[in-house]
């Protein structure tokens, strides 16, 4: 397989798995959100924050993919010259951040209980974007070392 067919699938790892963990993590939030909001309409804004942490590993994804579309050359460039090598890196940097991605799905359990909570005391609000926020951290790694393996490996 050529380095650019290959580089395609890291790009596609990196945006397909993150989603996924995204997907699943908003879902879950999402269905505490909606049960506070049927409670008490008031809870939309505090539900609605919470439910958007997930998000964020999507969005880590996105950026990784895009990295390396760009320095492989699939994004406003020539594509010809890209290794075999090159590609595995991205492959590599891919299934890192996708990986790391599926992290969201904790974040959306841990943001649900979170939801529930801030639908009983509005006071615990920032406590449990410290809670949901606690995921991220493995998400945040994946995205370091996804950098570090383009910049290193491709660029």
């Amino acid at each position: 397989m050529d380095g650019v067919s290959l580089a395609m699938i890291g790009a596609g790892l990196a945006i397909g798995v993150a989603a996924v963990g995204s997907g699943l993590g908003i879902g879950i939030a999402g269905a505490a959100a909606a049960g506070s909001v049927a409670e008490d309409k008031n809870n939309f804004k505090n539900s609605l924050l919470l439910e958007l942490l997930p998000q964020t590993q999507c969005i880590y994804g996105l950026i990784v993919a895009f990295l390396i579309m760009y320095f492989t050359g699939l994004i406003g460039g020539e594509t010809a010259d890209v290794s075999q090598t090159a590609g595995y890196v991205a492959i590599g940097a891919g299934l890192a951040i996708g990986l790391a991605g599926l992290s969201a799905i904790g974040q959306g359990i841990t943001c649900a209980g979170g939801i529930g909570a801030v639908a009983k005391d509005n006071s615990l609000l920032t406590q449990n974007i410290v809670f949901g926020a606690m995921s991220e951290i493995a998400a945040v790694f994946g995205l370091a070392v996804a950098i570090m393996m383009i910049l290193f490996g491709i660029a």
